[in-house]
């Protein structure tokens, strides 16, 4: 016979734990820059939140942004890079990094887009979880991918980084790009768990009852 206090508890249990998957974070956003690999240099910082307009070498951006989890069931981190123009050829190393987040699920979705794109020029995302790559796409035009990866980021506080290489060939070109790096929702964990709890309970039931003997 199953314990109704002991049920009760357990699924207490499992909506405290999907709570705690999309709870919000205060991060730390950094951005910085680096061409032609030479020096890495910090150019914004804030909490949840950085933003760079201005030159870095032989590129202009319009924009450059970093948005943390502000709100629950926001993404992890929201970056994007906003009409990025290189006189070419160069290439330039965008790095946007949120630090001090936690509560993770282990699986993360990278959602890679390039929205624009004009002349010689090719742009490659990337995301990465404790320095641990989990996703990547190259573009030559307009486009979108959306991936999955699946990672431990472990019981402390983590860190996910977003990488723009912008590839400027003979001529330059200009492009706006976007990366969304987040976890899945409270609720596509919430219906998974029930689900293994039902084939469980009813394979406990099946084994529970005691095999039917009929008499000639």
């Amino acid at each position: 016979m199953i314990n109704s206090s002991k049920v009760a508890k357990l699924f207490g249990g499992i909506a405290l734990i999907a709570a705690l998957t999309t709870s919000a974070n205060a991060a730390v956003v950094t951005i910085s820059l680096q061409e032609n690999g030479g020096v890495l240099t910090p150019v914004a910082t804030g909490t949840d939140t950085a933003s760079f307009n201005g030159t870095f070498g032989t590129f202009t951006f319009n924009s450059i942004t970093g948005t943390g989890p502000v709100l629950p069931n926001s993404p992890l981190l929201q970056g994007a890079t906003q009409n990025v123009t290189g006189s070419g050829p160069a290439t330039l190393d965008v790095f946007i990094t949120a630090t001090g987040l936690t509560n993770t699920t282990g699986a993360f979705f990278s959602g890679f887009t390039n929205n624009f794109s004009v002349g010689n020029i090719t742009v490659q995302e990337l995301t990465f979880v404790n320095g641990t790559q989990i996703g990547s796409a190259l573009f030559n035009n307009i486009g979108s991918s959306t991936q999955t990866g699946f990672l431990n980021a472990g019981p402390n506080s983590y860190s996910v980084t977003e990488e723009y290489i912008i590839t400027a060939g003979e001529g330059g070109g200009s492009a706006n790009s976007t990366i969304v790096v987040s976890v899945p929702e409270t609720s596509t964990w919430a219906m998974m768990i029930l689900g293994f709890l039902g084939v469980g309970f009813m394979a406990y039931r099946g084994k529970g009852r005691a095999p039917a003997i009929r008499l000639a």
